[in-house]
């Protein structure tokens, strides 16, 4: 389907890393260069750490060599040392700060930061210091997209493909915008050859091409609207976890074929997730195997792509839908997960005070006739990034041609943010594939990325981010994720602030690096059920803006969450609201 078909873009992008060897005739030996071009060998061959090594090697012999620096920054960010990559790349921009190669490469390191003003301003210097540095319009559409600025991003991503279509990360960021056949064409030459990806990484491009092979001479599988009705309300319920004193978050009632379920209602996940169970239940039709990551120290999860005919929610039924299948008989203790990207061709409001979902239609762009309705039903990942997602599905509809559009496709393009004239105090966030980060302040800290996630029973700090402000957290407790248990995690209170409010809140701290990779940028935290669920959150995914009402003299349906288990109960208050 068309959002499975695009995430790829994004996808793809948060992998590229492969360094740009250029070479100085009048500066290198043969020796020098051989050694250069083995290094750049072992860096397309996925192989990282040796590439690093032989990096370093060559900058021991000469430590202003731009190519070598640049390689070594790149196979650093690619182990996510990201802290020493930007040591690194800060040093060779003192020698050599007009360097266009350096300054795109500052600029990947920054958006992996989640520093992303300061990202695009490093890729636009270097397109002032040269028009031709690939890396600036590659790092650009990757930012572009992750801000809701599809047009851009394609317009991007067109000039880097004219100026280098055979250059191996150009090749790779450009399948996700070829059709069907040739996509599965593009991605099996491209998988046939030395490709600068770890063994994950290449996992999530073989499911995916597998699940091309299964379904690119059958018809779409669009999951589109069926019936006529545009708004539909639903309750939503609450989940507990098998300890009934405990709340899991909220949940959404289903129909999957002719069976009805329960479903984790989750702004952090994508997608529908069912068990195994009950995918036999509902007897789906396997498509093809695929893997899912999530929070958790024991890795990727086994399962398969489903189809399924049809899938109901409140009174909006979808037709021939793909679905995501877990190999367990429970997810999280639940029957699934439902993404609420799913709704994304909606504007999805989750009253959680009154327990209510509600879909209506998005704001009309000015130049719009009628949206089409569709369900994005499939994890975003399935098609694509079996790994991350996502540059969104607009970027998927464009013409395929190098060459500038024609006014008659322009209306087939893809379109930037719109904010409606009643949408001017929203906030706007930024996205990675399904992943919704808004700019928060932890106890008053400059800003970093935190994810929306409702699946998320408390507030949650990497580890990395509560070292950056000097925070200290206390207090042992047992957590767990889609992943597994989680090891080591510590619950303390923190002052945060997002979207023009500020709370005081407890807070668990864990390692939410496998999250950070999977979304290609710094995810600090995470906005959990325990405090969201005192605020009605709308959201448009179409246009990257989300708004949260907070209203103290409406009833909470919800009851308050408890602390996750702990020898001792730590500071487990409800979340309160601190007027700025």
């Amino acid at each position: 389907m068309s959002s499975s078909f695009c995430s790829t873009l994004l996808a793809t992008l948060m992998l590229v890393s492969s360094p740009l060897t250029l070479w100085s005739s009048d500066s290198q030996t043969q020796t020098a260069n051989a050694a250069l071009l083995t290094a750049d060998q072992l860096f397309r061959a996925g192989k990282f750490a040796e590439a690093e090594i032989s990096y370093q090697t060559l900058l021991k012999e000469d430590p202003n060599l731009v190519t070598a620096q640049v390689g070594l920054v790149r196979s650093m960010l690619r182990q996510q040392k990201v802290d020493e990559a930007w040591e690194r790349v800060s040093a060779a921009l003192v020698a050599r700060p007009d360097s266009a190669v350096l300054l795109a490469v500052k600029g990947d390191v920054q958006f992996r930061q989640g520093k992303m003003p300061d990202a695009e301003a490093s890729y636009l210097a270097a397109k002032k210091a040269d028009v031709k540095e690939v890396r600036a319009y590659l790092g650009l559409t990757r930012l572009y997209a992750s801000s809701s600025l599809y047009r851009q991003a394609y317009d991007q991503l067109q000039i880097a493909h004219e100026i280098a279509p055979d250059q191996i990360e150009v090749r790779k960021a450009w399948i996700g915008m070829l059709p069907g056949k040739e996509r599965l064409a593009a991605l099996k030459a491209y998988l046939a050859g030395p490709h600068p990806d770890d063994e994950e990484e290449t996992l999530m491009m073989q499911e995916t091409l597998e699940f091309l092979k299964a379904t690119v001479d059958k018809p779409v599988h669009a999951c589109k609207l069926v019936s006529k009705l545009e708004h539909t309300e639903a309750n939503l319920e609450m989940l507990y976890t098998q300890n009934v004193h405990r709340m899991r978050g909220i949940g959404l009632s289903v129909k999957v074929n002719d069976q009805h379920v329960r479903l984790l209602l989750d702004t952090g996940g994508s997608g529908v997730l069912v068990s195994r169970k009950f995918a036999e239940s509902a007897k789906l039709t396997r498509i093809s195997t695929r893997h899912f990551g999530g929070i958790g120290d024991q890795g990727l999860q086994s399962g398969y792509s489903a189809l399924a005919d049809r899938l109901q929610v409140g009174d909006l039924e979808f037709q021939d839908c793909v679905v995501s299948v877990i190999d367990k008989d429970s997810v999280l203790d639940q029957d699934g997960l439902i993404g609420a990207n799913v709704f994304r061709a909606y504007l999805v409001d989750l009253d959680l005070p009154e327990m209510r979902l509600k879909l209506s239609p998005l704001p009309k762009r000015p130049e719009d006739s009628v949206a089409p309705k569709a369900l994005n039903s499939e994890e975003e990942e399935a098609a694509a990034e079996r790994k991350e997602e996502s540059a969104e599905e607009q970027i998927s509809t464009v013409p395929k041609s190098s060459a500038l559009p024609s006014t008659a496709t322009a209306q087939h393009l893809p379109k930037d943010r719109y904010i409606a004239p009643e949408m001017t105090y929203w906030t706007k966030f930024f996205h990675s594939g399904h992943l919704v980060l808004l700019p928060t302040s932890v106890d008053f800290s400059d800003t970093v990325l935190f994810g929306l996630d409702t699946g998320a029973p408390v507030n949650c700090l990497s580890i990395h981010a509560e070292k950056q402000i000097n925070s200290s957290a206390e207090n042992r407790v047992h957590f767990r994720g889609l992943s597994g248990e989680v090891d080591k995690a510590y619950v303390t209170q923190a002052v945060l602030i997002f979207a023009h409010s500020q709370w005081k809140t407890g807070i668990l701290t864990f390692d939410l690096s496998n999250v950070s990779r999977h979304a290609g940028t710094e995810v600090s935290g995470l906005l959990g059920f325990g405090l969201l669920r005192q605020l009605e959150v709308m959201l448009d995914y179409r246009d990257g803006l989300v708004n949260f009402i907070y209203d103290p003299t409406r009833r909470n349906l919800a009851p308050p969450s408890s602390a996750p288990a702990t020898g001792q109960k730590p500071g487990s208050s409800a979340p309160s609201f601190v007027p700025k």
